[in-house]
């Protein structure tokens, strides 16, 4: 009778110890992020709104972990002031920063993506040995985003915080021209 080697059994040990762990990132998702959506208005001229939210993972980190479904997803709105979006960004350019950062420095790995209402990916920073991840995305018209963030390899119980940064700019108004009416006086044009 043939007894199994100590190669054959640490290759047995190690598979079981790799199933179980998918099982158990299938079973205990991430907690939630508080708070787990957030709204951000672009201001009527130049300026900055800011969201913030935060989170943690009861799980060891694993690179599997977005394949079974164990991250923790925020949802991310963007309002534009009006009726007609696409008159806002006639004078205005917009941007929305995200940026993570954890616990633990560059000893913990997290991910961060970017999705649309499709869930379309938008934006990803997935660098490894970082203290933090962060994307900026251009920002049209109103929009809907879903942040995802994966826990790839940190500690049980390491908290994350996150933040999304609006930044709107407006183009200068055009210089006023005066013109002369019927009389010969100066006539200021409309909305000069």
């Amino acid at each position: 009778m043939r007894t199994s080697t100590p190669r054959t059994r640490t290759a047995v040990r190690a598979g079981a110890l790799v199933a179980a762990a998918s099982i158990a990132l299938a079973a205990s998702p991430a907690v939630a992020s508080t708070p787990d959506s957030s709204t951000l208005v672009a201001p009527k001229k130049s300026g900055q709104v800011v969201s913030a939210w935060d989170g943690a993972f009861d799980y060891p980190g694993l690179d599997v972990a977005p394949l079974v479904g164990a991250t923790d997803e925020h949802t991310l709105t963007i309002e534009v002031p009006g009726k007609k979006p696409e008159k806002y960004f006639k004078t205005r350019a917009a941007t929305v920063h995200v940026d993570l950062t954890w616990e633990g420095g560059s000893t913990n790995d997290m991910d961060l993506y970017v999705y649309d209402a499709e869930g379309n990916e938008v934006a990803s920073s997935a660098q490894g040995g970082t203290e933090n991840e962060s994307v900026t995305i251009p920002v049209t018209g109103p929009a809907v985003y879903t942040v995802e963030v994966a826990n790839w390899l940190s500690a049980p119980g390491t908290a994350y915080s996150a933040s999304a940064t609006l930044t709107v700019t407006q183009d200068a108004p055009a210089p006023c021209k005066k013109k002369k009416g019927k009389k010969g006086k100066k006539k200021n044009k409309k909305g000069c």
